[in-house]
């Protein structure tokens, strides 16, 4: 069998490579696209031979690399990484696809970069050793910080640099989280390894005391703040909105944060010191940050700066369905983490597409575009109605998911977060209706409808939100393997 998990790696940095040294837009574009299809036909195969009825780790592949610290290269793929891999697979050459004629400078190192993006993060995905989990976590911060800071709005500086140093802040303190599982584990064993579940595994053996929480909040904040959550997403909106299209649709795509909450931190938690506190920390920081970023989105007079916000408290579902420790609670937070990936690509990609033909993202300015882009309108209807949970679509399948069963251990924060259905619902049809609908604005000018590619790129994303919602199983089959054997460590410990 193919060593898939390595070439998932090798194939999108290669290409990358190659697209550095070319010269023209047109080449720089074309290898890029080659690149991120070859990808996507590495994936499908993947996909179509993996085995959705167990959560056993598949497509294996383990080299010894630095033996005297236990460090090898250790990656595989299971119900867990898959569906974000496919996610990440899919969207990135129709990404490609909706930049195509932009212009842009030195657009080699544009495609380059989005090829380097996508290797690091699927690197992440499938790190099966806690020194190549963190090199290539550390790696996505490089394309995006250039992405942001080369090609983003006024802006881009602040904000290149404010995720730039935030997140890897975050990144250090998850690395003395590691330092400290791993020196536990050896004083334990005398055996130095860096293997992520065999060193989950010896955590449990770990003397009871203070110093198994902060082992665990230190690796946990490192996935909070890459999420992001309440109170650790001030980076959030700068990045989201000073990125071009393109770097926000990224930044997206970025699910790290969430897959290291489901990898690493949640078969930890039921044997941490104070498991219960544990819970009741997430449960709160999930909750409050579904309400506080629908109320914050509703504020926003920049389209960009809502849907970023939007995103923030779509992101409280994967930490409520998380605490919520039951089977199908944390499979919807799994599944919100694939829905969010499609979802938001929909709405960025409008919002772009919108500055691009107008001129501006500011709501109040804009009004009846859909006269002037109706193709443009019926792909932002369906991110915005997937976004605000409309039944049939991915969003509402994630959402009911993680709302109805958190409600059997977290009955409370449940309550709470669903005094966000309405004003998600508020802000997103007020968002519609002042810039789609209405009299149009003759300030606007003569505005373009999305061309060829971009309406394409748009409608495929469209109808996987379409699909998914309506079909779920394909996906979601493969996580709730995984997260019955989450719960059913967790009930174990009697958590």
């Amino acid at each position: 069998m193919l060593p898939v998990a390595s070439l998932l790696i090798l194939v999108p940095l290669i290409f990358a490579v190659v697209t550095f040294l070319t010269k023209t837009k047109q080449l720089a574009a074309g290898f890029g696209f080659l690149g991120s299809l070859a990808t996507l036909g590495l994936t499908l195969y993947a996909y179509l031979n993996f085995d959705s009825s167990t959560a056993a780790m598949q497509f294996y592949e383990s080299i010894s690399w630095v033996p005297f610290l236990g460090i090898n290269y250790s990656v595989g793929i299971d119900g867990i990484s898959m569906p974000l891999i496919l996610m990440n697979a899919i969207v990135i050459p129709l990404l490609i696809l909706f930049t195509w004629k932009e212009d842009m400078e030195s657009p080699n190192r544009f495609y380059g970069l989005i090829l380097t993006m996508q290797a690091a993060v699927i690197g992440v995905f499938v790190a099966l050793d806690f020194v190549v989990f963190y090199i290539f976590w550390e790696l996505t911060l490089v394309p995006l910080f250039f992405i942001v800071n080369i090609w983003g709005g006024e802006k881009r500086a602040h904000a290149s640099y404010k995720f730039f140093i935030y997140t890897h802040v975050a990144s250090l303190v998850m690395l003395l989280g590691i330092f400290g599982l791993f020196y536990s584990a050896l004083n334990q064993t005398g055996v130095a390894t860096f293997d992520i579940r065999e060193l989950i595994v010896q955590f449990q053996f770990f003397e009871p005391g203070l110093m198994k929480d902060v082992i665990f909040l230190a690796i946990l904040f490192g996935f909070l703040a890459k999420l992001p959550v309440f109170p650790f997403h001030s980076w959030l909106p700068d990045a989201y909105s000073e990125a071009p299209t393109a770097g926000s649709v990224l930044f997206i795509l970025l699910k790290i944060g969430g897959y290291g909450l489901f990898r690493i931190s949640l078969p930890m938690l039921p044997n941490t010191g104070s498991p219960d506190l544990m819970i009741l920390m997430l449960g709160l920081l999930g909750s409050f940050s579904i309400v506080y970023g629908a109320l914050v989105a509703l504020r926003q007079k920049d389209l960009k700066r809502m849907i970023a916000y939007s995103s923030l408290s779509h992101m409280g579902y994967v930490i409520l369905g998380s605490a919520g420790l039951v089977t199908l609670s944390v499979s919807g937070a799994m599944f919100q983490q694939f829905s969010h990936g499609l979802i938001m690509s929909i709405m960025f990609m409008s919002a772009g597409a919108i500055q691009t033909a107008t001129g501006t993202r500011i709501i109040n300015e804009l009004g009846g575009l859909a006269k002037k882009m109706p193709m443009l309108t019926v792909a932002m209807m369906v991110g915005f109605m997937a976004s605000l949970g409309l039944p049939g679509l991915t969003g509402f399948i994630a959402e009911f998911l993680v709302l109805t069963f958190s409600f059997v251990n977290l009955p409370g924060f449940v309550l709470f977060a669903l005094l966000s259905i309405v004003i998600t619902a508020g802000y997103h049809l007020w968002a519609m209706q002042r810039a789609m609908f209405g009299v149009y604005n003759e300030k606007l000018g003569d505005v373009k409808d999305i061309n060829f590619a971009q309406v394409f790129s748009m409608a495929i994303i469209a109808l996987l939100v379409l699909y998914f919602g309506l079909n779920p199983s394909p996906v979601l089959d493969m996580m709730i393997n995984n997260s019955e054997a989450i719960v059913s460590l967790a009930a174990g410990m009697g958590v």
